[in-house]
């Protein structure tokens, strides 16, 4: 009785685990996948670009051309594009976002779903927005 009471509490803890926002997850647009790792640093949550394949290869190209600042032409695998976000339940809120294709810092917000499977991520300017749809990668 108590390997079962165990097995079910690791599997439980497990299953929770996975409703968060931390963890290695991919964009897809196209024939081009970003895949993103987030970390949760000093209460914030934060995200890198780890690395852009394009028709499934790694893009050495993909760089950000449209930054204006020190990020303009570094290479996108190692670029941070999320922080300063505030936790909200499993949400972070009131962050800042790096737009790598338009150069724009904006507003971001990321919001878990489908129980951690997936990331509504939205950048916003005043009142224009964009969503991108980030899937976990096991």
């Amino acid at each position: 009785m108590l390997k079962v009471f165990a097995i079910a509490t690791f599997c439980a803890a497990a299953a929770l685990a996975q409703n968060t926002a931390v963890g290695n997850w991919q964009y897809v647009n196209g024939p081009k996948t970003t895949y993103i790792t987030t970390t949760e640093e000093g209460g914030q949550l934060k995200a890198k670009i780890t690395k852009v394949t394009k028709d499934g290869k790694d893009d050495p190209t993909a760089v950000c051309g449209s930054c204006s600042d020190e990020n303009k032409g570094k290479p996108l695998a190692g670029l941070q594009i999320l922080w300063d976000t505030k936790k909200d339940g499993n949400n972070w809120k009131e962050g800042k976002l790096l737009d790598p294709e338009g150069g724009k810092i904006v507003k971001g917000a990321v919001e878990v779903l489908d129980g951690g499977k997936k990331l509504n991520v939205k950048g916003s300017i005043a009142f224009l927005s964009k969503t991108q749809v980030w899937t976990r990668v096991q």
